[in-house]
């Protein structure tokens, strides 16, 4: 189940910030008047207490012991340490409505029937608490940055199984959460660009491709061999790959250096026998106005642009362009790996 965090956070946002609104303009500020005058109220009642000490020490012939108020009561000052007790006991007696503990070197008397009766609803204070901080966080995720993690083998060998990435919503223009319209123009996905979408056949969904072709390209694929706009795409072996975690299936796959116009970044191939491989991985396909064409780096097991039903990825569906690995927990080895803290996605 995909939780839609955008809705969630809005919903929060509107719904703490309208109960402030509503307490602020029609109830706090009766609320506070009545607090003020039952402050004035409890004050007095704190003060006739302090007055009841005062005439039992007196009365006791208690000498040199400071009594005075403070914010939790009654404070008493009381300069022979070895009195502290005694008089602790004394107050005990005496005045049982009091709360009388040891405080240092003297007592602090609480008076429970000082306690204010007026305070602020819970919902109110919750509300009035988390608003700021829902509101930061939606800011933040709607218009800055956004988390996500990586599911699945499709973009190894850059991204594996447990990264953590951070998606640059800035990148391609602000949109606004939730309705996903588009306010403020910044750039465009450009070839190479490692992007986190919603899929036009799942867009309940997110996933992340690389751009491979941009408007107007047409994009070839035949028996491993990317061509863009008639000029195939230039690439080298690098090697076998090593797996690990949850992508060690993939050990054995070779590690090709492919140099997209202007980008090169690294690609897995199992190089299967044209024979064999999913027939639908070959084709050419010229990319409409206002989509891009998007392929994942492990060639063999990505499910792409090649395999959907429209082939294409309107611009309308794209969540952000992604920046940065910054943690990574591989669930299904059960290990995490620090090396992967603050790997740039290239």
């Amino acid at each position: 189940m995909r939780y839609d965090f955008a809705l969630l956070f809005t919903v929060l946002t509107a719904l703490f910030g309208l109960i402030w609104l509503i307490d602020a303009l029609f109830f706090a500020r009766a609320r506070r008047k009545a607090a003020a005058v039952e402050r004035e109220e409890l004050d007095g009642v704190v003060e006739a207490a302090a007055g009841r000490v005062r005439s039992l020490f007196a009365r006791e012939r208690v000498a040199g012991v400071e009594v005075g108020r403070n914010e939790a009561g009654i404070g008493i000052g009381v300069p022979d340490k070895g009195d502290v007790e005694r008089l602790r006991n004394l107050l005990t007696r005496e005045m049982p409505e009091l709360d009388v503990q040891v405080e240092g070197d003297g007592l602090q008397a609480g008076v429970p029937a000082a306690a204010p009766r007026i305070r602020e609803p819970l919902v109110v204070e919750y509300s009035r608490s988390f608003f700021p901080v829902i509101l930061i966080i939606l800011l933040l995720r709607s218009f800055v940055a956004e988390p996500y993690r990586i599911p699945s083998e499709s973009m190894m060998p850059n991204l594996l199984i447990g990264d953590f990435i951070l998606v640059n919503k800035y990148a391609y223009g602000l949109r606004l959460p939730v309705l996903d319209t588009k306010i403020v123009k910044v750039g465009e996905p450009q070839r190479g660009d490692v992007i986190v979408f919603h899929p036009p056949m799942a867009p309940d969904q997110v996933w992340i491709k690389r751009v491979i072709g941009v408007p107007g390209d047409v994009i070839s694929y035949q028996n491993y061999q990317l061509t863009v706009n008639g000029q195939a795409v230039a690439s080298e072996d690098l090697g076998p790959y090593v797996g690990k975690g949850s992508g060690a299936d993939m050990t054995g796959a070779t590690v090709v250096r492919e140099d997209l116009p202007g980008r090169s970044h690294t690609i897995l191939q199992k190089n299967i026998p044209e024979m064999v491989q999913d027939p639908r991985a070959n084709g050419t396909w010229t990319v409409p106005a206002g989509e891009y064409f998007m392929m994942g780096d492990n060639r063999d097991n990505s499910e792409d642009s090649r395999f959907w039903p429209t082939h294409f990825l309107p611009e309308a569906n794209i969540v952000g362009k992604a920046e940065l690995v910054w943690l990574n927990i591989d669930f299904g080895a059960k290990k995490m790996d620090g090396s992967r803290i603050g790997t740039i996605i290239r």
